[in-house]
């Protein structure tokens, strides 16, 4: 396993990357009318930026059964009116690329906004992300990986020989249904396959980006969830805007190469750090083992 840690613009590195030699590009990239310490892009150079400049090259170096997911949250242009940039983004992956499947990222400990003010705004807080998942319809995807614990419920309806079925009037939809039946093919279909909305925290008090001084850091849970997901043992994750590293150490973590660019020296210098510190445990942890 390597990881390789790069200073400086994707724009100019991602062009040394040989074509074809990388699993996945997970990325969470800067987005459209939002200030941060590292810059501020309007729509149009955010498009020009992704997808104009970096995903012809993510394109050229993914493998022909690899994938992109770049994680992206909406915003809005004032209260009451979205900006319709991430919708135009998924429209033109489904037209000139392809939109394996909309996921999305609930940020389960989400704090409510201004937009939430009683009365004068009265808005929902924000609390998802699109993860938009690029690439060929067949591209690798390992569903084992993720598949969720079956629930005790459904383990005693497979399992019960009464009598299971549950009549019109009982259930909510006015169908009846045969629960013991209804949990057999659930098993079957993989009953406890993952539904396409993620609930991860946005970060923990320890380790998080927030912590290590980065304001829009991706969870180190939902990196991990990608990566077991649609990376391959022992294959290659990428990660153009790298911040500080949490991409790269979700594929170290899960046997896999990275590759990270960041331009920002102090979020590389901390990614070096994270990915010294994650190198050096499970260098222990082998010996360990051993």
């Amino acid at each position: 396993m390597t990881v390789e840690l790069h200073l400086g613009d994707c724009l100019d590195i991602l062009p040394t990357i040989p074509s074809q030699s990388v699993d996945v590009v997970l990325t969470d990239p800067p987005y459209p009318h939002i200030k941060r310490d590292y810059g501020t892009w309007t729509t149009a150079e955010w498009w020009a930026l992704v997808v104009e400049g970096v995903i012809p090259e993510v394109r050229r170096i993914l493998k022909p059964t690899g994938s992109a997911v770049f994680i992206l949250q909406p915003n809005s242009e004032h209260v009451g009116q979205m900006r319709g940039w991430l919708w135009e983004f998924m429209a033109w992956v489904c037209r000139e690329w392809n939109m394996v499947q909309d996921v999305w990222w609930w940020n389960i400990t989400a704090i409510p906004t201004g937009l939430c003010t009683p009365r004068e705004r009265g808005l929902t807080r924000e609390s998802l992300k699109a993860c938009v998942w690029c690439g060929p319809s067949d591209c690798h995807r390992d569903q084992d990986a993720v598949l969720w614990d079956e629930s005790l419920g459904n383990i005693q309806d497979r399992l019960s020989d009464r009598a299971s079925r549950q009549y019109r009037h009982e259930a909510p939809s006015g169908q009846g249904i045969h629960r013991k039946q209804a949990a057999m093919i659930s098993a079957e279909r993989g009953g406890v396959t993952p539904f396409n909305v993620l609930p991860f925290a946005n970060a923990n008090s320890s380790s998080g980006a927030g912590v290590l001084g980065h304001g829009a850091g991706t969870p180190l849970k939902l990196a991990d969830w990608w990566v077991r997901y649609i990376c391959p043992p022992g294959g290659t994750v990428c990660d153009p805007f790298n911040g500080v590293g949490t991409m790269t150490l979700a594929a170290l973590q899960n046997g896999c190469n990275g590759i990270g660019i960041e331009r920002v020296p102090k979020y590389h210098e901390i990614a070096q750090k994270r990915i010294k510190a994650a190198q050096a445990e499970r260098v222990q942890l082998e010996m360990e083992v051993a």
